[in-house]
């Protein structure tokens, strides 16, 4: 999918520049241009991307008079021009580890941290007594007389862009988490388990499909995908595949880990609605028709999901289907 553009905030970026533009030339004591003309040139020279660069540039003319125009133009004439295409991939590349159409490059973490941070476990740090404080502010004393406890802290890891695609992937290119991290819910990256147990745990992932007296089904909608196959399903129903029954046969070894397959899934020959498809989820049933318990869920695609179908663009009355469907527990 193509990137995107924040155009809310570019918007509100112009807005601030535009004003910015019309105060005096000021400078923090490093140096660096805080206001004035020279701060809304230096801040724009330093737009990475050419899409945003141009947005900001032309929403900010609507902030602007005749006589401030053009004075920016001028002034921009001489202090920047528009990245090259070229400059914009490698800038894709380094920062988001993307290619111009959004897709992740493989082996590849940008530098631009996304999600904020991930919940890695607690660490204990120092802390001053709040009684001390108080205590210390009262008699003018310094940091040296204070009176501190050890207190347990959420300790977290920043998430950058690409990271969570080179996990799932296997790769040795992100940093190892620290010791009792969650690890974005691909895996241990430590702990490793024998292939009997793989097996097992793959024969248990599939066989809860069969606890109903029906076949178990796939139902398709529209949407992101819930938190969790225990999560309440959201969106628009799009249509209803029927799995065999039992729906799997028995776990094979994948040399690593265990692979189960799909018996046939019929077709859906009538889907429900007209939507795109964002996820599937799998249940039991007692008629073959509507859930009974909810055991597995995945996002759907055109490749490299958890679903993958030959479009997203479901139209009510078509004929859906999904030729095969692998369940696989890795060893570790």
């Amino acid at each position: 999918m193509s990137r995107q553009l924040d155009t809310a905030t570019l918007d509100s970026a112009a807005q601030h520049y535009a004003a910015a533009f019309l105060r005096p030339d000021a400078q923090s004591r490093s140096g660096r241009c805080i206001a004035g003309p020279s701060y809304v040139m230096q801040d724009l020279y330093n737009l990475t991307y050419k899409d945003e660069h141009e947005h900001v540039v032309k929403a900010m003319r609507g902030y602007m008079g005749q006589a401030t125009i053009k004075e920016f133009e001028r002034l921009s004439s001489n202090a920047f021009k528009p990245r090259e295409e070229r400059v914009l991939h490698e800038l894709l590349a380094s920062k988001l580890a993307v290619d111009p159409d959004g897709a992740h490059i493989p082996g590849r973490i940008g530098s631009t941290q996304v999600i904020g941070y991930r919940p890695v476990g607690t660490r204990l740090v120092e802390v001053e007594l709040p009684e001390s404080i108080r205590y210390r502010k009262r008699m003018g004393l310094d940091k040296s007389h204070r009176i501190t406890r050890w207190k347990q802290v959420p300790d977290y890891w920043p998430i950058y862009a690409g990271e969570t695609e080179e996990r799932l992937a296997g790769s040795d290119v992100p940093d190892p988490l620290p010791p009792g991290a969650r690890s974005l819910g691909v895996g241990a990256l430590n702990t490793r388990i024998s292939n009997e147990v793989a097996l097992l745990m793959c024969d248990a992932a599939v066989d809860n499909l069969d606890e109903g007296t029906g076949a178990a089904v796939i139902q398709g909608r529209t949407g992101a995908q819930p938190a969790d196959p225990d999560t309440a399903v959201a969106g628009t129903l799009l249509f209803t595949l029927v799995c065999s029954d039992p729906a799997f046969g028995a776990a094979a070894d994948a040399a690593p880990g265990g692979t189960a397959t799909a018996s046939a899934i019929s077709d859906d020959t009538s889907a429900d609605a007209t939507g795109t498809l964002g996820y599937c989820r799998a249940s039991s049933s007692n008629d073959g028709a509507a859930p009974l318990d909810d055991h597995i869920d995945g996002e759907a695609g055109t490749s490299g999901a958890d679903f993958n179908f030959n479009t997203l663009s479901i139209v009510s009355g078509a004929t859906v289907s999904l030729t095969s469907w692998t369940v696989t527990q890795p060893e570790s």
